[in-house]
């Protein structure tokens, strides 16, 4: 009898597959991928996250800055159940609604409360006295100054416990405090929680590559951080790369500030500049005061004004080429304010800046003080009254501390007469202006309608030079009286029922900062001291 079609009795033991008619005896070996179909799988397969971020050589994974926490505010007390304990009623749900309505409502004196139990809670952690000072006598915690107070890991735990709850905190000065990368991980976790901090500052700290890792996933996933300060640290290429690429994807990052910045070397300041013209929004203010960049490194400095910022403040960098930067102020129409104080910038250098000035109609503030426009000749302050004369949006410029005479101050005020949009112009702090250079700004300033700022100072006890200044003064405020008038005209609406309510307004809506003016006069001539006067007037809208 044959048996081998026999099916076993239990079901378990029976596998269909088992039951496939066979034609051959020999084992089925299964089939040998040659190495071309293998190298076609490989390119023809979707790409993923990881191949990705090894293409990138950078990765910004949001789990690499999360943590395991827990809200101080919500831990609570476990007790075990008694007989008598009763099921929650009506009663109960009102009594924890408000509890938890109370709880969301901390005060200052609750968040001190708070930072004590965390503290005891890890074991008597280290605990930051100027926080604690601050929590218990500041009302109000909008703003935190921890500057030079020492924060290390044993201080990270508490302090992130209370920086993880919503108490309405928006600036956070953590400069110089000596934290190293996992602190400032453990921080930036709790601040990416709590989701409220506007500006930080995290200067002059022992910041090293992870650390800018942390830091660029947190400007990458923060909803709300508009400004962050890591001024006076260093930077390496790998370091660079995670800030580059954090700025590329950040979402709300507007002000960048790295003054003093040390980059090693100083060639992957490129890097900086691919990652701020990527920014999708456009970074709106960028500072690099006092950086040494060197001279080669010039024209990527060029291409950082070229991406869509609207200020850059550059003062203190002496070692870069004006001309290049000249040039890159020439078909710029986003760059609105650039500051070049102390910038060693010589005669030479200004007539190159002032024909880019004769291309350039967007740019609305340029600082020039501190440097020696005087030094070789005065061939730049007669390109500057050229550029002054036909520019048509400079509306504020700073020239103080400048080495200006006399004859470069007439060049100046030949050019105001035809200026038609300038409204700031600060010649202070320049003392060989004498009688000859006054006297012919009060005559130009009578036929230009649109200067409100005019900054100069006189040796004191000059009757004439006190008159010449009251008649500047008077100039200006006839031209900022009619600037008012104009804006509360552009403010009415036609219609009559709102006509009434935004004129009564327009004035409220202006903020007029008009600083106290020292005129010698014969009355008053023996109470001035023998400090120098100025005139300041000014319309800050």
């Amino acid at each position: 009898m044959n048996h081998s079609n026999k099916r076993p009795k239990s079901i378990l033991k029976y596998r269909p597959e088992n039951q496939r008619p066979t034609t051959s005896t020999s084992p089925i070996t299964p089939v040998a991928h040659s190495w071309l179909s293998r190298i076609q799988s490989k390119i023809l397969s979707p790409p993923n996250e990881e191949n990705q971020e090894r293409e990138d050589g950078v990765s910004l994974r949001k789990h690499d800055l999360k943590r395991v926490t827990f809200s101080v505010g919500n831990l609570i007390e476990e007790h075990s159940f008694a007989f008598d304990d009763s099921p929650r009623d009506v009663e109960y749900e009102k009594e924890r609604q408000l509890r938890n309505k109370i709880q969301q409502e901390l005060t200052h004196v609750r968040l001190a409360d708070y930072y004590d139990h965390a503290c005891i809670q890890r074991d008597g952690e280290g605990v930051i006295d100027q926080f604690r000072h601050i929590l218990r006598h500041c009302r109000s915690l909008e703003t935190i100054d921890l500057s030079g107070a020492t924060i290390t890991l044993q201080h990270a735990g508490s302090f992130s416990d209370i920086l993880m709850l919503k108490f309405g905190l928006k600036y956070l000065n953590l400069s110089n405090c000596k934290m190293d990368d996992e602190t400032i991980r453990i921080l930036l976790c709790s601040l990416l929680v709590s989701n409220t901090v506007i500006k930080l500052n995290l200067s002059q700290n022992n910041i090293k590559s992870k650390g800018y890792r942390y830091i660029a996933i947190f400007i990458k996933e923060s909803k709300k951080i508009q400004s962050i300060d890591l001024s006076k640290n260093s930077i390496d290429k790998r370091g660079m790369q995670y800030l580059a690429q954090g700025i590329q994807l950040a979402g709300s990052l507007e002000k960048l500030q790295l003054d003093e910045f040390i980059l090693k070397p100083p060639q992957i300041l490129q890097l900086l500049s691919e990652g701020i013209k990527k920014h999708p929004g456009g970074l709106s203010t960028l500072s690099l005061c006092n950086y040494r960049i060197p001279p080669s490194s010039t024209i990527h400095l060029a291409n950082l004004l070229s991406s869509n910022i609207s200020t850059v403040d550059l003062s203190g960098c002496q070692q870069f080429q004006i001309p290049i930067l000249a040039y890159a102020l020439i078909n710029n129409n986003t760059l609105l304010h650039l500051c070049l104080s102390n910038c060693k910038i010589t005669s030479h250098d200004l007539s190159t800046l002032s024909k880019a000035l004769l291309e350039n109609n967007c740019l609305e503030s340029l600082d020039l003080s501190k440097n020696p426009l005087l030094s070789d000749n005065d061939e730049g302050i007669l390109e500057l009254k050229t550029a002054i004369a036909r520019n048509r949006g400079l509306q504020s410029l700073n020239l103080s501390e400048t080495q200006l005479d006399s004859a470069a101050t007439i060049a100046l005020a030949e050019a105001l007469s035809e200026n038609t949009c300038l409204s700031r112009l600060d010649l202070s702090r320049n003392p060989q202006i004498d009688m000859a250079g006054i006297l012919a700004l009060s005559i130009s300033i009578k036929m230009n309608h649109t200067l409100t700022f005019l900054d100069i100072n006189i040796p004191p006890h000059d009757e004439e030079l006190a008159n010449l200044q009251n008649d500047i003064v008077a100039v200006c405020t006839t031209n900022m009286l009619q600037k008012i008038e104009q804006q509360r005209q552009k403010q009415q609406t036609p219609s009559a029922s709102s006509s009434s309510s935004s004129s009564s307004s327009s004035y409220s809506d202006i903020d007029l900062d008009i600083q106290p003016v020292k005129i010698p006069s014969k009355s008053v001539t023996g109470l001035l001291d023998e400090s120098e006067s100025s005139t300041e007037l000014s319309v800050v809208e």
